[in-house]
C-alpha cells in the first residue's frame, strides 16, 4: 500500500500535496522525531529534487535506533499534528516569494515549533526570502539569503578547513561544484561551519562587490535564544551532490544535532549508489 501511495504522490504532486511517508519501526514512540518537508517539483531534471532528496534522507536514517523520520512530499503536511510534535524540522523547498514559511498558517506553526525548542534546518533554496520578509528565517535559522542582496551562482567551493563541531565529526575537507549561496544575512551568534572564497565575478549585487576576495559562509549553525538548534546549508542545488560523502555526512550529522541527539565520533554512516540517485525523481 505504501509503495502504491508513493508512486501516486510522485506522479501527481498537485493532487497529493503533503502526503506523509512515515518510517514505521517497533518502539518508534521513544525516538526523537524528524520531519522533512519537501517542496513541489522545481527547476530542471536533477535540480531541486526535493522529494527524491527527502526520501533518501529517510532511507539513510531509517536504521537509527533513536530517530524516526517522517517525510511530507510535495508541500506542507496536511496532518496538523506533525509540526507541533516534531523534535526537528527540515525545510527542503523553493524560496523567495513562494516560500511556504511566508504563508500565515505555516509560518505560525513553524514559529510555535521553534518557540518550544524544536530544531530547524533549511537546505539550499529554502534559505531564500525576499527583502523585507526575512524575519521567519533570520530569527529561527540565524541567517538567510536575501533576494537581490545575497549572491547565487555556480562555482566550485573549496572547503579547506572544517572546524571542530558535533556536525563535522567524520567530515574531511572537500570540494563541490554547486550553487552555494553567499553574502547572506546573519545573526551575530551564528557559527560558520563551511566557508570558501567565491570568484569575484560572481559578486553580482552592489553590496557584495565591496568585499572582493573575502571568504564567505555557506553552511552554518545557530544555537537560538529559545534553546533550539538550527542548521543552514546553501548547497544541494544538484541532486547528484548527495553522492559527495563529506557533504552528505555533514547534513545527516546536522539532523541529529538539531534533534539534540549525539553524533557518532565518525559521523553518520551512509552509502549511496547511482541507482539510489535515480529513484523517485520528479516528472519534469
Amino acid at each position: 500500500m505504501t509503495r502504491m501511495l508513493l508512486r501516486l504522490a510522485l506522479s501527481a504532486p498537485a493532487l497529493l500535496a503533503g502526503l506523509i511517508i512515515p518510517t514505521i519501526t517497533q518502539g518508534q514512540s521513544a525516538k526523537k522525531r524528524l520531519l522533512v518537508i519537501a517542496g513541489t517539483p522545481s527547476h530542471k531534471a536533477g535540480e531541486h529534487e526535493y522529494n527524491a532528496g527527502a526520501l533518501l534522507i529517510q532511507q539513510w536514517l531509517a536504521k537509527s535506533p533513536d530517530l524516526a523520520v517522517t517525510v511530507s512530499l510535495n508541500g506542507w503536511p496536511t496532518d496538523t499534528t506533525l509540526v507541533p510534535n516534531a523534535d526537528g524540522i527540515v525545510l527542503f523547498m523553493d524560496g523567495k516569494d513562494g516560500h511556504l514559511v511566508l504563508r500565515p498558517d505555516y509560518k505560525r506553526q513553524l514559529l510555535q515549533a521553534a518557540g518550544r525548542g524544536a530544531g530547524i534546518a533549511a537546505l539550499h533554496y529554502a534559505v531564500t526570502l525576499p527583502a523585507g520578509n526575512g524575519d521567519p528565517l533570520l530569527n529561527i535559522l540565524g541567517g538567510f539569503k536575501e533576494d537581490n542582496y545575497s549572491v547565487h551562482g555556480f562555482w566550485t567551493s573549496d572547503f579547506r578547513a572544517v572546524p571542530a563541531h558535533p556536525i563535522t565529526q567524520g567530515v574531511k575537507p572537500f570540494q563541490v561544484y554547486d550553487e552555494c549561496y553567499f553574502f547572506l544575512r546573519f545573526r551575530p551568534a551564528v557559527k560558520t561551519i563551511l566557508a570558501a572564497t567565491p570568484p569575484d565575478s560572481l559578486r553580482n549585487t552592489p553590496a557584495s562587490r565591496n568585499f572582493p576576495g573575502r571568504p564567505e559562509t555557506v553552511v552554518w549553525v545557530y544555537e537560538r535564544p529559545d534553546g533550539g538548534r538550527s542548521f543552514g546549508n546553501t548547497a544541494l542545488h544538484f541532486h547528484q551532490n548527495w553522492a559527495n560523502n563529506d557533504l552528505r555526512k555533514l547534513v545527516l550529522n546536522a539532523f541529529r544535532w538539531i534533534c539534540r541527539l549525539d553524533v557518532p565520533p565518525g559521523g553518520v554512516v551512509s552509502t549511496v549508489t547511482p541507482d539510489d540517485l535515480q529513484k523517485n525523481l520528479d516528472q519534469k
